[in-house]
């Protein structure tokens, strides 16, 4: 995945806030602030502790880990625009003193930064290198940090090739939550937990296709969108796609 694919396709600036307006003000991944809020609530977040948001997006999640908890987040984003589009909001949030936005790739962090926590919500689909990804995460977590992160998975059931094709297009890489937690282990990473989280996913887009009727964003756009989640919606019912989080630690 390169940021020219990213930043010309799936998250040019008007794509982005056509998300945005389905997702809520800020935010980027299935459930909004909500959701955000719930999976943050997995997290061991304490006053004075440095956090890595991998993906940050609009910033949503780092702007809630940062006034309800006070930790310090680094955000990073391989999506030039949506980095843009964050700094302008962190404005708007007056949280400088606790959250900074990087244009950056995870896969190229240095050794010598260190984070207590690493956040990340739905962002690895885009990794296909998973090994080396989780090889840069344990290295840059302390020892006792802990690493939380949800994903789009492979269901029960076999792929269609629709299925297929649209993960072709998307450039995604998808693994099923048994092999998460395999590379998790495999990278070195302990109290590994991996939560099947599809049946919360199909609520959510419900709940996201009956918002989107009402969503600012003229008919066309609103045409497209509702047919994606239409069919985000049947391939997890079909169990072809899931929806996982995971937590784990580093000795």
């Amino acid at each position: 995945m390169t940021q020219e694919f990213l930043d010309s396709k799936q998250y040019t600036e008007l794509s982005i806030l056509r998300y945005e307006a389905i997702y809520g003000h800020n935010y980027i991944s299935p459930g909004g602030e909500n959701i955000a809020d719930e999976f943050i609530n997995t997290l061991d977040l304490r006053e004075g502790l440095s956090v890595l948001d991998i993906g940050c997006g609009l910033g949503g999640p780092a702007f809630r880990m940062a006034s309800k908890s006070g930790v310090h987040v680094h955000g990073i984003d391989l999506s030039a625009n949506m980095i843009r589009i964050a700094k302008t909001r962190l404005k708007e949030e007056e949280l400088n003193n606790l959250i900074s936005f990087t244009h950056a790739n995870c896969l190229e962090l240095q050794a010598f930064e260190e984070y207590h926590v690493i956040h990340s919500r739905d962002v690895f689909l885009h990794i296909s290198d998973k090994n080396r990804l989780f090889e840069v995460i344990r290295r840059i977590l302390v020892s006792g940090g802990q690493l939380g992160f949800s994903d789009y998975c492979l269901g029960a059931t076999k792929p269609s090739p629709e299925f297929k094709g649209y993960l072709q297009e998307r450039n995604y890489s998808l693994l099923n939550v048994e092999d998460y937690t395999t590379l998790l282990k495999k990278a070195g990473f302990t109290n590994i937990i991996g939560k099947d989280k599809t049946l919360l996913f199909i609520k959510i887009l419900e709940n996201e296709l009956n918002n989107l009727e009402t969503a600012p964003m003229n008919k066309k756009d609103k045409s497209s969108m509702r047919k994606s989640w239409k069919e985000k919606l049947k391939r997890a019912q079909s169990k072809e796609q899931g929806w996982a989080w995971f937590t784990a630690s580093r000795d």
